[in-house]
């Protein structure tokens, strides 16, 4: 009885130890109640933003191009969104877009390789690795790519070709090596099973900020280096050599990129030339307006600067001035210069008309030599347009006596052409004549196979190559066979590439050349 009298007793009053005790357990509960209640409402909540962050990013990329339809950074960005999203029709879309702004753009090849070889378009992924090589030769990641494009051809000769490529370049290419390394040892040309995690490792490389390629993930902090962090773990560098180390490279690093500038540097003599040196100072400070103005004043004083490097000037001027040309006075005129200095006189003259109509209502505040070289400009422009106009006037006059003169005349029985067999047997001489008599009796389609079979056996013989370029044309005027119009520039082109300087085909074919890019659609 005394016993569960204490055990009453106990249990009704307890000590002080035990409502700590009980108080502590009632903490505990509460708040691990609270954190559960506190986890799910942030789960349902979060659930709906991660499932919207890629369409988000794809938003707000779409309004970037919107707001600058020539924003290469932001096209390449998207391309690589929709990859992620395996949305590949609209990644090749937007690739397709930036490469008609920027046609050298070594990331939008690459990608479209990969995107082409993942689909199966293997032809058209080495040709975009071809491009991209072409762009940056130094890159080992191109010859990487295009090896798995071979094995996936079943071409492992030619795999094991290219990662060699890309070993060479980059010894320590971890991922080259394994490919290699595993064709080898297969010693057969089946195709060697894919590496975990390899086909998502070399997918998407874009820019860093060391000029270095590395892979790209929306989610991931930017990488500075696209090599694989795999293998062997780097062992870690002790605090006091780490500070050593960085400083040789940044002092490496200046003094590389102060070599790189003095070849920016021209060594002419004069007023002009010292005007070009300043250019190139401000643009190396970063104080790219006073580049453009020190720029457009050296080469409006002495057109012989343009054949010195510029060190990327045009282009960063033009995108700083191609949407808002009136942040700088003279804008416009800065702007429509350095297009025409870019080689496109038809983009510069609405540039160039608009400053001068400004120009008229400024009145003494004006630059007499930017309003004289604006108008030498558009007269320029005007006065090739009246010759254009002029020559076409005078070929459909040509065209219009032919036609009439062919359907006055009885026609005679035509001499059939020289066969192929009896062409091949002919001197250059022989075939240029049978030629000339085809097109007289007008059968530029015969003149043209003849020409065929003597370039033949005589590719770079100049006559026969503009005898050809002629005939074409002459189809492409005649019929309006777009087909033939691309066959004549190219032979145009080889002309101008193969012919003597300032000789007379090297004249006629560059006169022909744009002429042709003009009409060819």
């Amino acid at each position: 009885m005394e016993t569960k009298k204490q055990l009453s007793n106990f249990l009704s009053k307890p000590a002080e130890s035990d409502f700590a005790l009980i108080n502590t357990f009632r903490l505990y509960t509460g708040g691990a109640l609270l954190l559960a209640v506190v986890f799910l409402f942030l789960s349902c909540s979060l659930l709906p933003l991660a499932a919207e962050t890629t369409e988000a990013k794809t938003y707000k990329l779409q309004q970037r191009i919107i707001e600058n339809p020539r924003d290469v950074e932001a096209y390449l960005q998207l391309a690589m969104e929709y990859s992620l999203a395996n949305n590949f029709v609209k990644a090749v879309e937007t690739y397709f877009i930036l490469l008609r702004i920027d046609p050298n753009n070594f990331h939008a090849y690459n990608n479209l390789g990969i995107l082409y070889r993942k689909s199966g378009q293997f032809r058209d992924s080495i040709h975009c690795y071809q491009q991209a090589a072409r762009i940056n030769p130094d890159s080992y990641w191109v010859p990487y790519n295009m090896g798995l494009c071979y094995e996936a051809m079943g071409r492992m000769q030619e795999a094991r070709e290219s990662y060699g490529r890309a070993l060479s370049l980059n010894p320590s290419f971890t991922q080259a090596l394994q490919r290699l390394r595993s064709l080898t040892d297969s010693g057969s040309n089946e195709i060697v099973p894919v590496l975990p995690g390899l086909a998502e490792s070399q997918v998407y490389l874009v820019d860093s900020e060391t000029g270095q390629p590395r892979i790209y993930s929306p989610d991931a902090p930017a990488r500075t280096d696209a090599r694989p962090a795999a293998a062997k773990p780097v062992p870690a560098v002790t605090p006091a050599a780490e500070p050593e180390k960085i400083s040789e490279k940044v002092v490496e690093r200046i003094k590389k990129e102060k070599e790189a500038r003095k070849q920016y540097r021209t060594t002419r003599k004069g007023t002009a030339a010292a005007i070009f040196n300043q250019a190139m100072d401000a643009l190396d400070s970063d104080n790219l307006e006073k580049a453009i103005e020190y720029y457009v004043s050296c080469i409006i004083t002495e057109r012989d600067l343009l054949a010195e490097p510029e060190n990327g000037l045009i282009r960063k001027g033009l995108e700083h001035l191609k949407e808002r040309p009136n942040r700088m006075k003279d804008g416009q005129f800065y702007r429509g210069l350095l297009i025409f200095i870019s080689g496109n006189l038809e983009l510069a003259v609405p540039d160039m008309q608009s400053y001068l109509e400004s120009s008229r209502s400024r009145g003494k505040d004006i630059n007499q030599l930017y309003v004289d070289e604006a108008t030498r400009i558009v007269a320029r422009h005007e006065a090739e347009k009246a010759e254009a106009a002029a020559k076409e006037q005078e070929r459909a006059a040509m065209l219009a006596a032919v036609q009439n003169a062919s359907s006055s005349e009885v026609p005679e029985p035509e001499q059939p052409r020289a066969s192929d067999f009896v062409l091949k047997r002919m001197s250059v001489d022989q075939i240029i004549d049978e030629a000339d008599r085809l097109s007289r009796e007008s059968r530029v389609q015969d003149a043209v196979a003849v020409l065929e079979t003597g370039l033949q056996s005589e590719p770079d013989d100049l006559r026969l190559l503009m005898k050809s370029a002629n005939a074409y044309t002459d189809l492409l005027l005649l019929k309006g066979d777009q087909e033939a119009g691309k066959m004549a520039l190219s032979r145009f082109e080889k002309v101008y590439q193969k012919a003597p300087e300032n000789s007379r085909e090297w004249a006629v074919a560059g006169e022909m050349i744009q002429e042709l890019k003009g009409r060819i659609r």
